[in-house]
């Protein structure tokens, strides 16, 4: 029977379009009917409501009035009506309904101001800028742009809630072994087991309280990674430029589009320049998409269509551009993405699904051993009731509760940690996927090598020359006044062709741009060349900056005389390619083929020193910068971009974690070789180096074949970097990708795990990073894969401590009904599920990192998290537990040792269960190299805290009655102690033996062939 509940989610609805993630729907004319299978139940569709919250209210308003109708929601979001209704209202007649109520609305919202949001993309921009009531060359003024920010609200998405505590409390007290818990509570209810039932109730809460608390606490740590930092936008408001809080954007404003920037609002291109942006948030293409501000789209254009368009949360990747803001806030397309999916929940990581699996499985297992012990009862002749009891407190005991949850837990923690370790997770799979990086691409610039550059070297007029302080010098003497002018003007042409800014400071310059850009304005500087003043004498015309397929940057500019100028820098060949003459000391020569080997010959020998060099030339007549040709040469300019002193050694200690170290940059082969030759990335092998261009000319299967070989990828843009990760990925490799830039961003994304190196870096990168380092130091990524490891270790310590103590349990309720016997009380085990689970397992995930986790290769994730060899391991150890409490058991006569028996074996098992958890620190050495080891201070105080507890429940004459305990006298102490440290050295020898007999995998070995 259908409910008549209004309670869902448009996202449960709403058709999702998979090539662009929810954001496109297709307008329809009028009502259209989507739902209505359900007898008095009706979803219909009309987009007018879309983006119009007023009407969606109207509507609501207007249809509660109508006979029939019993309950009605209208989104705005989805265009959607969902009404539940009797006779005599119909389907037919709701529709009709929804027509005349759209038809009848007025053609502005509630407040009297026209809806912003319309097909912005099939308008002009005359139209547009009319509709707005805006001036696209002076912006909105002061007072209409807060006018606007009251009536439609701050340029904010919701921020998600945690989930309440009652949410949580109610997911744990749902699961299935919690179901078997309560099945077994109503039996002991039954049976006449009212203390029992108690017990079990307590258990249960007890247990799902302490799990709420914490997965309550991981809540809102993972919530916290998600956390949107305020950014400015700059925008033009009374004609003038102004950088202003994004959150202030207004419909209406003139947006000023700049390369490297995030889009703060959906905006209408009035203007564009070779402007390219990464729409990967809202399409899932990482190729930067092209814009057009002349372009007008047809209406139902879908979203990553829309090339005059440019929507919130999409990075500027090349270009720039000037645009009218159509939405904020909610009413952007991504802010409907978030209001689709704002119902959904996210779904599990890989870790949970599988410890899912694990705990039904163990579900199974145990009841059937349950369901032996119950009937070796019977068979011996046992009462029914007793019998069923003892076999349902054993399930209690033996059926672990909440294994997804150890995982969600655990990785909050783990992320924890990391920020207070300076390493940043913005995703919380990012942290399962650290421990199993097996390849790692380095981008050189700012990663491998400091984020500054200076220019030492300089090849003009035939001829090489240092650049020491602004003096050019050659075997220590200084450069002829002609030559010194030639490398001058080249340093003026380079300060020209650039996009850094430039502004007087107390003592010199403060520029603002890449380092590459800044050595070159540097090098001019201390030349004697006045930036400012230069720029001010000849004014940008067009700037045509390098991108796909473009190594080179060309600049058109006009002096105050009126007269032109080209400046041309980048890649020395291609922009060597492009000129026909060269400038010497006697004036302008011709550029033969004998000059052109010479500057060539200059370019590989400077690049073997591991120099960045460009090339620069002018053409001082002017010309096309899309289209240089007849170019005058000026010279070549090195610059050295110092190695990090950290990056040595971290690249050592990832080579023996078996992680495979990748260099890419854009820098030419023979510059990139000499670095990676000094760094020694490749540990001692062979180094090979694979070009750009050699890439572009392959097939992806090709590429895909040879990525496994080379050690640099040289002379790489963006797009050659995503197709370098996505052919390391072919071949099975988690790969791991660096960087600090905006050209950086598709490959970070597209990586298993994305790391941004947070410094100095851009805010692009940092964005679209799974991991964000504080520091661009190499020693951060090597702390990240630490701890990602340490993480993943605890949650298999967690689980190994949990699965063999219950075991224990298991073993010895079972071992003595083959015999004759209860070892444990029903309420014995009960308590033991409650006391001894909770504290040891929370704490062992904050376990320190063991000294050697980088010294094995990574773990295989396609790997179970535990294994055969896993299960082996913890059946034996719960053997030897299980047996030791045996032991203690019968030592005492068993059956008809009574209580004291059965005191003694309590515990003995307790106090053995919390040394085991001592020994679960490590996956190799146990309990007898405790004090060799970092301290756990948690698992310390939480082990201390049971012993506490269980000696109370000793002492105290009510809890003895309600256990079933006995007093213990001295012999019983050391009959404890025998079968607590006894049991943890067995396992400890028994380990050792199983080690040295299957051998680890060698160091470095990697899962992938």
């Amino acid at each position: 029977m259908c409910s008549m509940i209004l309670a869902e989610t448009d996202a449960d609805i709403a058709p999702i379009n998979s090539r662009r993630f929810g954001v496109e729907a297709r307008a329809q004319p009028g009502a259209e009917l989507i739902h209505d299978a359900c007898a008095g139940r009706v979803r219909i569709r009309h987009m007018s409501l879309r983006g119009r919250g007023p009407l969606a209210r109207a509507v609501e308003e207007r249809f509660r009035h109508l006979p029939g109708v019993l309950q009605v929601r209208a989104s705005e979001w989805t265009g959607s009506t969902l009404v539940a209704f009797e006779p005599p209202m119909t389907t037919a007649r709701l529709m009709q309904a929804l027509e005349a109520a759209i038809a009848d609305a007025p053609a502005r919202n509630a407040d009297g101001s026209q809806p912003p949001e319309r097909a912005a993309h099939a308008e002009t921009i005359a139209t547009l800028a009319a509709r707005l009531e805006t001036d696209v060359a002076r912006g909105l003024s002061t007072e209409e742009a807060a006018a606007r920010l009251e009536r439609w609200g701050r340029n904010e998405l919701r921020r998600e809630e945690p989930r309440s505590a009652a949410s949580i409390f109610a997911e744990q007290i749902s699961s299935l072994p919690v179901a078997l818990l309560a099945a077994s509570a109503a039996v002991s209810l039954a049976t006449g087991g009212v203390a029992d039932a108690v017990m079990i109730a307590a258990v249960v809460l007890v247990n799902a309280s302490i799990a709420t608390a914490t997965e309550r606490q991981a809540d809102r740590a993972i919530l916290g990674l998600a956390g949107e930092e305020p950014s400015d936008a700059a925008v033009i408001r009374d004609g003038a430029r102004v950088r202003i809080d994004s959150r202030d954007l207004a419909p209406g404003d003139v947006l000023l589009i700049e390369r490297g920037a995030f889009v703060p609002a959906d905006a209408r291109l009035i203007a564009s320049d070779d402007l390219t942006v990464n729409e990967s948030p809202l399409t899932g293409e990482a190729q930067p998409a092209p814009k057009d501000a002349k372009l007008v789209l047809s209406p139902d254009t879908g979203v990553s269509d829309r090339r005059n368009m440019v929507f919130r949360g999409t990075a500027v990747t090349g270009g720039s551009g000037l645009a009218i803001v159509t939405a904020v806030g909610a009413h952007t397309e991504i802010g409907r993405v978030q209001q689709l999916l704002g119902g959904l929940r996210p779904p599990e990581t890989p870790i949970q699904r599988e410890l899912g699996e694990v705990e039904r499985e163990l579900v199974i297992v145990n009841g059937l051993i349950c369901a032996s012990v119950f009937g070796l009862g019977l068979l011996r002749g046992h009462g029914l009731l007793p019998t069923l009891r003892s076999a349902v407190s054993l399930a209690v005991a033996a059926i672990p509760e909440g294994l997804p949850a150890v995982a969600t837990t655990t990785l909050a923690l783990g992320v924890q940690d990391m920020r207070k370790r300076k390493v940043l997770v913005r995703k919380i799979d990012a942290v399962e996927t650290l421990g199993a990086i097996e390849a790692i691409g380095l981008d050189k610039t700012g990663t491998l090598t400091e984020n500054r550059m200076a220019t030492v070297s300089v090849h003009t007029d035939g001829a090489a020359f240092e650049l020491r302080r602004g003096r050019l010098l050659r075997d220590g003497a200084d450069a002829a006044a002609e030559t010194i002018a030639i490398a001058r003007r080249m340093f003026e042409v380079a300060t020209l062709c650039s996009d850094a800014g430039v502004s007087p400071a107390a003592s010199s310059w403060e520029i603002d741009g890449t380092p590459t850009e800044t050595a070159l304005i540097e090098a001019g500087v201390a030349m004697g060349v006045d930036p400012v003043a230069l720029r001010r004498s000849a004014s940008v015309v067009t700037c045509v900056a390098r991108g796909e397929g473009r190594k080179r940057m060309s600049t058109l500019h006009e002096a105050v005389d009126g007269a032109r100028i080209l400046c041309v820098k980048g890649d020395p060949v291609e922009v060597l390619a492009r000129c026909a003459a060269r400038r010497t000391a006697d004036g302008v020569a011709l550029l033969d083929d004998a000059a052109r080997r010479v500057i060539l010959k200059a370019n590989e020998r400077m690049a073997g020193d591991a120099l960045r060099v460009l090339g620069v030339a002018v053409d001082e007549a002017g010309g096309d910068p899309r289209d240089e040709r007849g170019l005058t040469w000026l010279g070549l300019a090195g610059m050295a971009n110092p190695i990090r002193a950290s990056v040595a050694p971290a690249l050592k200690q990832l080579h023996r974690a078996g992680v495979r170290t990748v260099m890419i940059t854009g820098d030419q082969s023979a510059t990139a070789f000499a670095i990676a030759r000094r760094l020694d990335l490749n540990d001692g092998g062979e180094l090979r180096v694979l070009e750009a261009g050699q890439m572009a000319k392959m097939q992806p299967e090709t590429l895909e074949a040879l990525a496994r070989q080379p050690h640099v990828f040289a002379r790489v843009s963006p797009v050659d970097k995503l197709n370098i990760v996505k052919a390391l990925q072919a071949h099975g490799h988690i790969v791991a990708m660096t960087g600090d830039g905006i050209n950086d961003g598709p490959a970070l994304r597209a990586a298993n795990v994305g790391i941004a190196m947070g410094g100095e870096g851009a805010d692009v990168a940092r964005q679209v990073a799974d991991i964000v380092l504080a520091s661009d130091d190499m020693d951060g990524i090597v702390e990240a894969i630490r701890l990602g490891r340490a993480t993943y270790a605890n949650i298999r310590k967690v689980l190994r401590y949990l699965v063999s103590t219950n075991a224990s349990e298991t073993i010895a309720m079972f071992g003595a009904a083959l015999v004759g016997g209860e070892p444990l009380t029903p309420m014995q085990l009960l308590w033991l599920n409650l006391a001894t689970d909770a504290l040891p397992a929370i704490a062992l995930g904050v376990e320190p990192p063991e000294p050697d986790v980088l010294d094995k290769p990574p773990h295989d994730p396609k790997a179970p998290i535990l294994g055969a060899s896993d299960f082996r391991r913890i059946l034996r150890e719960g053997s030897v537990m299980g047996g030791a409490a045996l032991l203690g058991y019968f030592s005492l006569g068993g059956a008809a040792g009574g209580a004291r028996a059965s005191t003694v074996t309590f515990h003995g098992i307790t106090c053995g269960q919390l040394l085991h958890s001592l020994s679960c620190r490590s996956e190799r050495r146990g309990l007898s190299f405790e004090f060799g080891r970092p301290p756990n201070a948690m698992l310390y105080g939480g082990v201390g805290a049971t012993l506490l507890l269980q000696l109370g429940v000793q002492l105290f004459p009510i809890t003895r009655r309600l256990l079933g305990l006995s007093p213990l006298g001295a012999g019983d102490l050391w009959r404890i102690g025998a079968i607590a440290l006894g049991s943890s050295l067995a396992n400890d020898i028994i380990g050792r033996v199983a080690d040295r007999e299957a051998p680890p995998r060698a160091n470095g070995e990697s899962h992938v062939s």
